[in-house]
This record gives C-alpha cells, sequence and structure tokens, in this order.
C-alpha cells in the first residue's frame, strides 16, 4: 500500500526572493491537490 502525495514544484528565477519562490510553489502545491492524489504540478 502506497501513500498518495501531491507536489508543487517551481524553479528560482534571477532576481527572486524567497516570498517570490513560495508563493509560486505554494499555488503549485494548491493545484496539485485540487486535481487529486498522487499528482505533481510544475509551476
Amino acid at each position: 500500500m502506497g501513500v498518495p502525495i501531491s507536489l508543487g514544484v517551481t524553479s528560482v528565477i534571477d532576481g527572486d526572493d524567497v516570498d517570490a519562490i513560495f508563493k509560486r510553489v505554494d499555488n503549485a502545491l494548491y493545484k496539485a491537490k485540487s486535481i487529486g492524489k498522487n499528482v505533481v504540478v510544475l509551476d
């Protein structure tokens, strides 16, 4: 039996600060969770 996981993934863009990175990855995570289990969303 596996453990379901949803992931939000982003890359660091020149000029990013920590807040911008976390905002993008957080948005990607919530998008993945809304799609369903075992999903990875790349933002």
